[in-house]
């Protein structure tokens, strides 16, 4: 603790500068191995210059915030340029092409994934453009139909193996769609602006159908275009729009207003609502110790008379809720599943504790897709 004295109040001013200098650093160059090196060596002030963000170390990805339509990105961003992306259901994926030709894949986390995708491993170095020796790519990772030439429900990429994996056992494909350049042969480009960020992707990467396009984009500033631009990425298979302030950085691990998410969970007039059963719990974890952090929901089926399992949730929740919710179905749980519950294998199909079908919610639904887990609808969709 620092107190009030003669020049104590500068002493101060100097640790949250030496603070500051060190989390920005660290945002872009996260690993201790260099970054304490440089601190020993020369000092707080000389660290942006002496650590940096090298190809090969992945940095936490910038992220957006939500919003809930279109007039209100164009109200926050009234005297900003901006574009608006395709925001792509599927895996965050940070992908490295090193100078000896090999390829590294990073996840959201920062968790080496590379394993997991052999096919992106073997078809990246086919995309770049003839010069490109390093480079590191923001992309999303998305399953992909390639006879239909049409993106597939992130359910169906979650189906693919969480392990390393080799490319004859794979049964989905994925294709990248690539938003961002961050490193392009030596040089970082964190600094530089999304217009000038956006241009060296464009000069790096190829397009190769079923494998890696660059993200569909627009810049305009007409609330009926951007309008069906929203519709049209819908229909396209995706979660609506990234929107984006062309002249500003990136920034590692933070989630920036100067980029804002609309999607079409967040929207009035998007998807409908159900009414559903709450069948189960999953007992909460962290801040939700003590109560239910998650639920299982199911539907009836009139026909089979029985209770499908249809989803998951654990959103959206206040901690009062939570604890009202707790209290009430403490009162209905059951020694083991009814007879007429219908529901699937694996830890998130099975939940820790199984209620009577009583408590009713009406839950808000962006779109419905094709589960391969919940019995939701079994035998009246195509497998």
């Amino acid at each position: 603790e620092v107190r009030d004295g003669p020049g104590e109040g500068q002493l101060a001013d100097r640790l949250e500068s030496a603070v500051n200098i060190v989390k920005q650093v660290f945002s872009e160059c996260p690993s201790y191995d260099e970054l304490v090196p440089a601190l020993l060596k020369s000092g707080v002030a000389k660290l942006p210059e002496t650590c940096h963000f090298v190809v090969g170390v992945p940095i936490k990805p910038m992220l957006a915030k939500p919003t809930t339509g279109v007039q209100e990105v164009l109200n926050r961003f009234s005297d900003v340029e901006f574009s608006c992306e395709y925001k792509y259901d599927g895996e965050r994926a940070q992908v490295h092409l090193l100078e000896d030709g090999s390829v590294r894949v990073f996840s959201r986390n920062s968790e080496d994934n590379t394993g997991k995708f052999p096919d992106v491993v073997a078809f990246l170095p086919q995309c770049v453009t003839e010069g490109v020796r390093s480079v590191v790519l923001d992309c999303e990772a998305v399953a992909y139909d390639r006879a239909e030439k049409k993106i597939l429900p992130f359910q169906v990429l979650s189906t693919r193996s969480r392990k390393t994996v080799a490319m004859e056992d794979i049964k989905v494909q994925v294709c990248l769609f690539a938003f961002d350049c961050l490193y392009l042969n030596g040089e970082m480009l964190l600094h530089q602006t999304l217009v000038e960020r956006r241009e060296h992707l464009k000069k790096c990467l190829k397009e190769v159908e079923g494998q890696l396009f660059l993200a569909q984009e627009r810049t305009s500033r007409d609330v009926e275009e951007l309008q069906t631009f929203l519709e049209d990425s819908i229909k396209d298979g995706t979660e609506g729009l990234i929107v984006k302030a062309l002249d500003t950085t990136y920034e590692p691990s933070k989630r920036s207003l100067n980029w804002l998410k609309l999607k079409k969970d967040y929207m009035d007039g998007c998807g409908d609502s159900l009414d559903l059963v709450v069948v189960g719990g999953y007992h909460g974890k962290g801040k939700r110790t003590g109560v239910y952090g998650a639920f299982l929901l199911a539907c009836w089926d009139e026909e089979a008379e029985e209770y499908q399992t249809i989803c998951k949730i654990g959103t959206g929740f206040s901690e009062v809720e939570l604890e009202k919710s707790s209290a009430v179905l403490s009162e209905l749980v059951l020694e083991g599943p009814h007879k007429y519950y219908a529901f699937g294998e694996g830890p998130n199909a099975t939940p820790d504790v199984w209620f009577d079908a009583k408590l009713v919610w009406e839950v808000k639904a962006a779109d419905l897709s094709i589960s391969p887990v919940h019995k939701a609808a079994r035998g009246r969709v195509d497998e």
